[in-house]
């Protein structure tokens, strides 16, 4: 088990000085020594969609440039890539590509992924992905890194480096999987069977301006100072709910590496690089969902019950509301329909996968707590 983390700050988006922040960043890791030239290195950047770079939805081009650079002065052949929510294909990712300036990336020797094929795999050691379709680019690599950004989530409460692996999953699949996979404790056990399987070399994330709030597409920029760094993406994720104030067993894909001893129980067990604390903020907007935890009880009935009193699900807030649809496209329990001219949720069909909130362009889906869990909460 790999528990060495590095974290340290950086200010500003500015170039030179994220180039100079990575490079102290990976000195722990022997910086980026383990790339021979020629190496093909795929980058699986977290680009949720098309969002600008202000929003704090995906990693900053700055990161991805200086990055880029990085790797290109060693000699490494560079792919960057992604397949957010929607059709895995040029048309969609090429408006990604642009509105997130991921574009800038290429001036600077990256290539942007334009291989849209599939292939199936087997993951035998998996506890939930056991059989799967991944995008090819990530395979036909001689290495990935992962580049995520640090936000707050409807569904699993934080995003960050293992999550960022679903996008290796092609398109609507993902769908597919939110409803097969529709506990909090299976998909993050089946973000972890992708994550170990993909085995990114080293993991990074922009936390120089995190998301807080209606995360992970429409939150509200919290800048952090910080970059984090680590090869066990998991450990980067404990460092990163440890900053942000997040319970560790609130945040679903922890707890569970947890108790897969992917990584210790406590914080300080990790070999920290960096001083983390003097990162940590107290009032981080976080999302409050309903338990990681099972009800406890086998009853069908009082486990209904439990879940329309205490659940947290998402609401749409038609004020701002604009009637694009793309929740309705997007759901896959099928759960949204039109009544008076309105979209609207039926509870009895949603699954919780918070996919409509992830993908609103305008943030009109918001996750809503029950007064009942707000008042005993209080």
């Amino acid at each position: 088990m790999n528990n060495k983390v590095s974290v340290i700050s950086c200010n500003d988006y500015d170039r030179e000085n994220i180039k100079e922040a990575l490079e102290k960043l990976l000195e722990p890791f022997q910086g980026l020594s383990w790339i021979n030239a020629g190496m093909k290195i795929a980058v699986k950047v977290n680009l949720v969609g098309a969002h600008k770079p202000e929003d704090a939805a995906t990693p900053h081009p700055a990161v991805v440039c200086a990055l880029t650079e990085m790797l290109v002065e060693r000699g490494a052949e560079v792919v960057l890539g992604d397949s957010p929510g929607g059709l895995f294909s040029k048309a969609y990712l090429s408006n990604i590509y642009k509105a997130t300036k991921m574009t800038d990336a290429v001036l600077c020797g990256a290539s942007l992924n334009d291989d849209f094929s599939v292939i199936d795999v087997t993951n035998p050691n998996a506890l939930q992905l056991k059989n799967f379709r991944i995008t090819k680019y990530l395979t036909d690599a001689d290495a990935v890194i992962n580049l995520c950004k640090i936000k707050t989530h409807g569904l699993m409460a934080y995003t960050g480096a293992c999550k960022n692996m679903y996008g290796a999953i092609p398109g609507m699949l993902k769908s597919e999987y939110h409803y097969r996979y529709s506990t909090h404790q299976s998909f993050a056990d089946m973000l972890i069977d992708l994550c170990e399987y993909v085995r990114p070399q080293i993991s990074i994330a922009d936390a120089v301006v995190a998301m807080e709030g209606n995360g992970p597409s429409n939150g509200t920029p919290r800048k952090l100072g910080a970059l984090i760094a680590s090869e066990n993406p998991h450990a980067l994720d404990m460092a990163a709910c440890h900053i942000i104030g997040l319970d560790f067993e609130k945040a679903p894909t922890v707890a569970a590496a947890i108790k897969r001893s992917l990584i210790p129980e406590s914080i300080d067990k990790l070999d920290i690089s960096g001083d983390i604390d003097s990162f940590k903020v107290d009032d981080f907007r976080l999302i409050k969902t309903r338990e990681v935890k099972k009800w406890g009880t086998t009853n069908k009935f009082l486990s209904y019950m439990l879940e329309r009193i205490f659940a947290s699900y998402p609401k749409i807030n038609h004020r701002k509301c604009i009637r694009c649809e793309r929740c309705m496209r997007f759901c896959p329990a099928m759960a949204i329909s039109i009544v008076n001219n309105k979209l609207r949720i039926d509870r009895k069909k949603c699954i919780s996968c918070y996919c409509c909130q992830e993908f609103c362009p305008k943030g009109a889906v918001e996750v809503h707590r029950p007064i009942t869990a707000r008042i005993l909460n209080s």
